[in-house]
C-alpha cells in the first residue's frame, strides 16, 4: 500500500471515530445531594448535605402602626407608621452528651442579638432572661413588665415534674448606679399541676451607688397560668428592692435612684397583673391589665405608678399571616400628676 493511501485511510478513520464519539451522550456528574428533613427535631428542620447538622431558618416581617388619641402638642404627630423584622438560625445535631443546639437571632428594633449554645441542660451566651416571665399586650402593657436579655450561663435541672433553673448573668444596669462588682444570681422553678403551670424566679442583685453606698438587692417574680377549656387565665406579680428594672420597664432617667449614695437605702418596687386569652372564632382574643409602683431610694425626685389595660384580637388571615388590632390605655404618675394616653395599634405580621 502506498504511503499516501495509508495516510488517507488513517485520517478517514480518525474523523469517523470523532463523529461517532460526538453522537454519544455526554457523561454527567453525580447529582447534588438533596436536603432531607430532620423529624427528630420537628417540622422545618432540614439536614445540611455532607454533614450531620440540622438547620431551621425562620423569622418574621411586621407592619407596626399606632394612633394616640391624646396627643395635643402642636407639631407632634398622633400616629406612627413603621416596620420591623426578625431572623433566626437554629442549628441542631445529636452528640454523645445529647442534642447540641446553637441559635443566632437578630431583629431590626433591638440592640440585643440572640447568640447562644445549648447542650445537656446548659445554656451559654445571650438569650432571654429567665426572670423575663411577664406577659401583657403585644404593644401596650410594657410598663411594669420587665422584658430583658441575659448574657451569661444557665443550667436547667429536671426535678421530678419540675425544672430548676440556675443562672449566673451579667448584672442589669440599675438606675443612677454603677455596674455591680458581681453578676446577678438567679434561681427559678417551673412546674405544673393539672391545668395549672407555675413559674417563680428569684434574683440576687448588687446595687452600687455612683459615688458611695451599695446594697444587696433582690427581685422575686412569678406567674400562674390555668387552662380552662378555650380560655387561659394568667396571674402575675413581682416585688424588688434595689433591683427595680426586674419589675418595671419604665424609663426613670437620672431622677430615680436604686440605691442612695449616702447609705445602704434602696428603692422598692412591685407589680401585679392578669391576662385572659380566649379562642374566638378563627382568632384569639387577649384582655390584660397591669399595675406597677416604684419608690426611689433617698435622693430620688421620681417615683412611679403606672397602670395599663388593653384588649387585642389576633386574626389568622392566611397561613403565616396574622393581623392583630389592639386598643390599650396607659396612665402614669411620676410625681407631677397623672398622664393618660389612649392608643390604637395595628400589627400585620408574616411569619416564615
Amino acid at each position: 500500500m502506498k504511503l499516501s493511501t495509508l495516510l488517507l485511510t488513517t485520517t478517514a478513520l480518525v474523523v469517523a471515530g470523532s463523529a461517532y464519539a460526538a453522537d454519544l451522550p455526554a457523561k454527567k456528574g453525580a447529582p447534588a445531594a438533596k436536603a432531607t428533613g430532620c423529624p427528630a427535631f420537628g417540622a422545618g428542620f432540614f439536614q445540611i448535605p455532607g454533614g450531620d447538622i440540622c438547620l431551621k431558618i425562620g423569622g418574621y416581617v411586621r407592619s407596626n402602626n399606632t394612633y394616640t388619641t391624646d396627643t395635643t402638642s402642636r407639631g407632634t404627630a398622633p400616629y406612627t407608621l413603621g416596620a420591623s423584622y426578625g431572623l433566626g438560625f437554629d442549628a441542631r445535631s445529636n452528640t454523645d452528651i445529647g442534642a447540641l443546639r446553637s441559635y443566632i437571632g437578630t431583629t431590626s428594633t433591638s440592640t440585643a442579638e440572640y447568640a447562644y449554645v445549648d447542650v445537656a441542660g446548659f445554656s451559654a451566651g445571650l438569650m432571654d432572661d429567665a426572670a423575663s416571665i411577664f406577659s401583657n399586650g403585644i404593644k401596650g402593657g410594657y410598663q411594669g413588665a420587665y422584658s430583658g436579655y441575659a448574657n451569661g450561663l444557665y443550667y436547667n435541672m429536671p426535678a421530678g415534674s419540675a425544672t430548676v433553673t440556675l443562672g449566673v448573668v451579667s448584672a442589669i444596669s440599675g438606675w443612677n448606679a454603677t455596674a455591680s462588682t458581681r453578676p446577678d444570681l438567679q434561681l427559678g422553678l417551673s412546674t405544673s399541676a393539672g391545668p395549672a403551670a407555675i413559674k417563680i424566679v428569684g434574683v440576687s442583685h448588687e446595687a452600687v451607688g455612683t459615688t458611695s453606698g451599695s446594697y444587696s438587692g433582690y427581685a422575686l417574680v412569678g406567674n400562674v397560668s390555668v387552662a380552662a377549656g378555650p380560655a387561659t387565665v394568667l396571674v402575675q406579680a413581682g416585688t424588688a428592692s434595689g433591683a427595680s428594672q426586674y419589675i418595671t420597664s419604665y424609663s426613670f432617667g437620672s431622677t430615680f435612684k436604686d440605691v442612695s449614695n449616702t447609705s445602704g437605702e434602696a428603692s422598692t418596687s412591685s407589680t401585679v397583673g392578669a391576662k385572659v386569652t380566649l379562642a374566638v372564632g378563627s382568632g384569639k382574643m387577649a384582655v390584660y391589665g397591669n399595675t406597677a409602683t416604684a419608690s426611689g431610694a433617698s435622693g430620688s425626685t421620681t417615683s412611679l405608678t403606672a397602670t395599663t389595660a388593653g384588649v387585642n384580637y389576633a386574626i389568622a388571615a392566611a397561613k403565616g399571616l396574622t393581623v392583630t388590632p389592639e386598643v390599650y390605655t396607659l396612665t402614669t404618675n411620676t410625681g407631677s400628676g397623672n398622664t393618660t394616653s389612649n392608643n390604637v395599634y395595628l400589627r400585620i405580621q408574616r411569619d416564615f
